[in-house]
């Protein structure tokens, strides 16, 4: 017994297909009787062919075959209708659009190419935009050298600085730093730097002279243009602001710092007074600047305690004065770049 709405049993034939004979036989209009859709006819669910089932029952999910392999999907016939160049798009059924199949394998290529041109293209327009803010940054400061920082001494810089034990004059120490039993003694020893010390120790008289000559080297970290001449002039700067505000728990104060016109190209005086355990003593330093060489010289007299002192202010800061002119005379005959 066959089941209702299935095709006979010796039909080859799908539902839903038509001969040509069946075909031709509508175009030539044979005249004859047009058949009613089975759901039309008094038993409606007879025999029918998928094709003639109403608008509203839609495309059905398989497609039999009497004799053929296991069904197949709508979707998987929409694949093959579809054929190249589809792009994935659903394929339009009676009633909207069917779902949207997977992109097969050339479509989903043409994408991936598709995704690698506009990357290119975006990685190109980044570029170009990148070259163009350069060259614009280049052209508004082409007008502008390029700044060097100096690596060598300049013409007139100073090579070495004499020495320091030897540069103060005979008659300054004997004004100065006076007695037989004055001691000496050499701290630094060296072409671009010496330093020394002259002692005085005999109540009432307490006196150090400490005198230092140093020839700077260009320098990159330095303002300007890195010369030997500006790193000798940040150095200079940097003792007179050391000066002006010591360091917290210094023994000495801020100084009081006086301008000296006419010793060497830069020149000041500064004078603080010492207080330590009920001693009291006065410093008077005098720093000089001369291109690339910066010359310092202190002076300090123990003014009370333990027996000693008095000692002039006035003397104190002749003294520094008188030595740091000695030792820029001796600078001034050393050898030059």
């Amino acid at each position: 017994m066959a089941q209702q709405g299935s095709p006979p049993r010796g039909s080859s034939r799908p539902p839903g297909h038509r001969s040509h004979r069946d075909k031709g036989a509508r175009r030539e209009g044979r005249g004859e009787p047009r058949e009613r859709a089975p759901w039309q006819q008094p038993d409606a669910f007879g025999p029918a062919d998928e094709a003639d089932m109403p608008p509203w029952a839609g495309l059905s999910l398989y497609q039999a075959r009497a004799d053929g392999p296991e069904p197949r999907s709508a979707e998987a016939d929409l694949d093959r209708d579809a054929g190249p160049g589809s792009h994935g798009h659903s394929r339009p059924g009676r009633f909207g659009l069917a779902p949207a199949r997977r992109p097969g394998r050339a479509a989903r290529a043409r994408l991936r190419r598709s995704r690698r041109r506009v990357y290119r293209w975006s990685a190109t327009a980044i570029v170009a935009c990148i070259v163009a803010a350069v060259a614009a940054v280049l052209a508004t400061q082409h007008g502008a050298a390029p700044q060097l920082y100096v690596t060598t001494l300049q013409r007139g810089e100073f090579k070495s600085v004499p020495n320091s034990c030897t540069a103060v004059s005979a008659q300054t120490l004997s004004s100065y730093v006076p007695g037989p039993d004055r001691k000496k003694t050499q701290t630094i020893s060296g072409s671009g730097q010496s330093e020394c010390s002259f002692t005085v120790d005999r109540k009432p008289v307490f006196l150090v002279l400490d005198v230092t000559a140093q020839a700077f080297q260009p320098f990159a970290a330095a303002s300007g243009d890195g010369s030997a001449s500006q790193n000798a002039l940040d150095n200079f700067n940097a003792a007179r602001q050391a000066l002006a505000a010591p360091p917290k728990r210094s023994p000495l104060p801020p100084a009081v710092i006086t301008t000296l016109p006419g010793l060497g190209q830069k020149a000041f005086s500064a004078f603080q007074p010492e207080h330590v355990s009920g001693i009291v003593t006065d410093v008077v330093t005098v720093n000089v600047l001369e291109r690339n060489v910066l010359i310092t010289v202190s002076l300090a007299g123990q003014e009370s305690g333990h027996g000693f002192g008095p000692v002039s202010q006035a003397v104190l800061q002749a003294g520094a004065r008188a030595a740091a002119r000695d030792v820029l005379a001796k600078v001034r005959t050393q050898p030059t770049a």
